[in-house]
């Protein structure tokens, strides 16, 4: 019986796809031959057949090609045929970016799927403010999706770099609009703007129609005041558009300093996610649902305590309310940002505080008392609540009023709040009571979930501000109570579970049906601080 050694001797593979290119460089024993226009390249029929599908087929079967031995291939450059032929025999290949085009079109008609897979990732190296539009156009023509989103994020990220050159004034309508409102840029949108401006007028007579439009798709409220009033002083597409000014007016970018805007070179790319507190580990965390992976952020949490706290976004920072009245806080799109320790509330909310942002104020109830802090004056005072703000309510922003949605007797009692004009009314109750549900906005419409009424509820109804009604939608596959639902990237999760169940469900809306998507068995979720954010990811 032979005895098994197991040799591998990949040199010897090696050694034989030398000694067959050189047989082909001395076109010794040569049986097929491939010409384009009036260059021929003998090659051997067994190592194309081996290396391309498109030879393996064509000289699988009975055609003028298998039996006279030569294929004339029409309308390719002879070049990128030497070159693929090269590729077939040695894995090795000379890549330009001029020849790319050219290049591609040659492999994907021998069907060299691991070449074209080699050129797609020099194409992706190759990225640059020039290079990007070439690449661009070539993802598109030969449908590279990978490529194709790898140029996405590069001109998302580097809108400044691409803006400079001439290419990008050519680029249409609605690829403006996708760079100006992805959901990964961190530029500011005084930048956008900026860069919006300088493309209309490249074209100004076909495009200046199409102006406020784009505008109206920027978060015109987050405009600086100074770069709003040189616009109105200097710009005169800007100061000749009454609709623009009024757009303005209406975002109170009332005439103070004038300053011009300026557009880095690139931006951090941005994501969205469930920021996570965990009590088991000492960073903050972000889930991101797209690829369902969970990113150790570098901000420190070993300082909270174990107890039940809650958290907001407000801007670009996330504040953490805590039993006790302490607030903390950090800048989640500045990289060297540390916690820092705010004024404290002027009430102690208890185990159950929740709030909810409005504007430029976060709202606080709990233990029968309600404040806000104002993001600019960067002070709390109380709000006039009466009874409407009792412990196990869940606070939900929708249409400028604030929600308050159930309460600590496991009560169907919802309530209104209207800070503009400081007044407070109830609307329908829910068709469920419960003490600490879990409130969205979601499909513009306010859904509630889970709570306690005697155990753990699973259950989910929607609000119809429109109608006054409340519609049962299907119940989440875990009974969940002290959790979140957030929002990310049109779809409902919900995050947590007092009692121990540390998962994560999404609310398919087509469907009516809720679906596990993770579980997280061996982290601790402090549930009701989980939050739907957008941040860098440095």
């Amino acid at each position: 019986m032979a005895a098994d050694f197991g040799i591998q001797d990949n040199e010897h593979n090696n050694l034989m796809m030398k000694k067959l290119d050189d047989m082909r460089k001395e076109k010794r024993l040569s049986d097929f031959t491939i010409k384009v226009g009036n260059e021929e390249f003998p090659v051997h029929r067994n190592v194309m057949s081996a290396g391309s599908d498109y030879f393996d087929a064509m000289l699988s079967h009975d055609n003028l090609e298998s039996n006279t031995g030569i294929v004339d291939m029409k309308e390719v450059d002879v070049d990128s045929v030497k070159v693929c032929i090269d590729y077939i025999y040695t894995g090795n290949a000379s890549i330009t970016l001029e020849k790319c085009e050219q290049l591609l079109h040659v492999a994907n008609i021998m069907q060299l799927s691991r070449f074209c897979e080699k050129i797609t990732k020099f194409l992706k190296a190759s990225l640059g403010p020039k290079s990007f539009f070439v690449i661009r156009q070539l993802a598109v023509k030969f449908n590279l999706k990978g490529l194709e989103q790898s140029c996405d994020e590069y001109a998302v990220g580097h809108l400044g770099s691409i803006a400079k050159e001439v290419e990008f004034n050519q680029l249409d309508k609605n690829y403006i609009e996708f760079l100006l409102t992805h959901d990964m840029s961190s530029y500011l949108e005084d930048s956008k703007l900026k860069t919006l401006l300088q493309w209309i007028k490249f074209d100004v007579e076909t495009r200046a129609e199409d102006f406020v439009q784009m505008v109206k798709k920027l978060d015109i409220s987050e405009i600086s005041a100074s770069f709003g009033s040189h616009l109105a002083r200097n710009d005169s597409l800007c100061s000749s558009s009454a609709e623009f000014m009024k757009l303005l007016y209406l975002a109170d970018k009332s005439p103070g300093k004038d300053r011009d805007a300026n557009i880095p070179s690139h931006s951090t790319l941005t994501e969205k996610g469930i920021l996570l507190f965990f009590t088991n580990t000492t960073h903050l965390n972000l889930y991101q649902p797209i690829n369902r992976k969970l990113t150790q952020l570098k901000y420190l949490i070993d300082f909270l305590p174990k107890c039940k706290y809650t958290a907001v976004c407000l801007k670009k920072f996330i504040f953490v309310l805590l039993p006790g009245k302490k607030v903390y806080r950090v800048n989640v799109w500045e990289a060297e940002s540390s916690w820092y320790e705010m004024e404290s509330m002027m009430n102690d909310h208890g185990q159950l505080i929740r709030a909810a942002v409005h504007n430029n104020f976060i709202y606080v109830c709990g233990n029968n008392t309600m404040e806000r802090y104002d993001n600019t004056e960067k002070k709390w005072g109380n709000v006039e609540c009466s009874s409407i703000a009792p412990n196990g309510r869940a606070l939900v922003t929708f249409r400028d009023e604030i929600y308050f949605i159930g309460g600590y007797n496991a009560t169907r009692k919802v309530d209104k709040y209207s800070p503009s004009v400081g007044s407070w009314s109830s609307v329908k109750p829910m068709n469920v009571g419960r003490r600490t549900p879990a409130a969205a906005v979601y499909d513009d419409r306010i859904y509630i979930a889970g709570g306690w009424n005697g155990s753990s509820l699973s259950s989910t109804e929607f609000f119809n501000p429109d109608d006054n009604t409340w519609t049962n939608v299907t119940s989440m596959t875990v009974p969940r109570f002290h959790f979140s639902l957030c929002v990310v990237n049109n779809n409902l999760f919900a995050v947590g579970n007092i009692f121990g169940s540390y998962s994560i469900e999404k609310y398919d809306l087509d469907e009516n049906q809720w679906e596990k998507v993770t579980d997280l068995t061996d982290m601790e979720i402090m549930s009701a601080a989980s939050i739907a954010v957008k941040i860098p990811l440095y």
